[in-house]
């Protein structure tokens, strides 16, 4: 599989870079928990994606470039999660969201070739389908009461964006083909993560996700270049983390400081490699996938 996946790129004309799977520094995603790592006096992360680092080289001259590593989440253990996973991040300058999906598709149809030809649908489409809702209409009250109609257990302290996510993918997703890829695009602002916003809908985020039945195998989106507005993001993170009394998390300023030097326009995507390689081996349970799980 990692030969395919060599071989799509240089066709391509992508480089292929290693960045440090150690860092200072790591994600203030609050749904996302790092791993530390004492040094001596000195803390430090394993990295959670290469995601940083990698517009950081982008912003450097870099040209279109792609890495297989390893990256760490600290709480994700279960049947589609491995606390140690193996992840494909690529990043392509210029690209629109169009292109960077279909890209993205051709690779994973490439991996899997059983798979029918791959679907299209907004966020909103999709959430329109199970739930005959518009997002506008899905409020925190009607999100509960969706969750309630589907025997779904759910904290009293979600916030609607985690009750929305919560509901998408344990009602939605149940609906999607598992013989072919579903791609949905155009996830709400409050999910842009580093997406930049659609110019002609400020509701919607220039973000997707492709999933193959259920099993979610990659997220993309064009690329958030704005330093001011990046750093703004990452208060919002800091301020939900503090909240939720999550560990407090430091911004890595090297990546606004790569913003404002000049990140092109560009579109990234991160791949879960051991997911696809449930598909191609038909197998649910990620342990069958990786050599020594965790």
């Amino acid at each position: 599989m990692f030969m395919q996946v060599r071989e799509f790129f240089l066709e391509r004309g992508l480089l292929e870079v290693e960045t440090p799977l150690l860092d200072r520094y790591t994600v203030t995603d609050p749904n996302i928990e790092s791993f530390e790592v004492m040094i001596g006096d000195e803390k430090y992360y394993l990295q959670t994606s290469p995601e940083y680092a990698m517009k950081r080289l982008i912003a450097s001259g870099s040209p279109d470039i792609y890495q297989i590593c390893k990256s760490f989440r600290k709480s994700e253990k279960g049947p589609l999660h491995n606390p140690e996973f193996t992840m494909l991040e690529w990043y392509r300058k210029t690209f629109s969201l169009q292109e960077i999906m279909q890209e993205a598709a051709n690779l994973i149809c490439l991996l899997v070739t059983r798979l029918d030809q791959p679907s299209y649908i907004s966020y909103e489409q999709a959430c329109m389908q199970v739930m005959d809702l518009s997002l506008s209409e899905l409020t925190h009250e009607k999100l509960k009461s969706i969750a309630s109609e589907h025997g779904l257990q759910i904290q009293q302290s979600f916030s609607k964006d985690q009750l929305l996510d919560f509901v998408f993918t344990r009602c939605v997703t149940k609906t999607f083909d598992k013989n072919s890829l579903t791609i949905v695009y155009q996830y709400p602002s409050s999910q842009a993560v580093l997406a930049k916003i659609t110019q002609d809908n400020p509701q919607t985020a220039e973000r997707f996700e492709i999933f193959c039945g259920e099993l979610e195998l990659a997220n993309g989106y064009v690329e958030l270049t704005d330093h001011k507005e990046q750093l703004d993001r990452f208060q919002t993170d800091l301020d939900i983390r503090k909240q939720r009394k999550l560990p407090e998390i430091d911004v890595d300023y090297r990546l606004i400081v790569a913003q404002q030097h000049g990140l092109p326009d560009c579109a990234g995507v991160a791949v879960g490699l051991d997911r696809v390689l449930m598909l191609i081996i038909n197998s649910s349970d990620i342990k069958d996938s990786i050599s020594f799980s965790f």
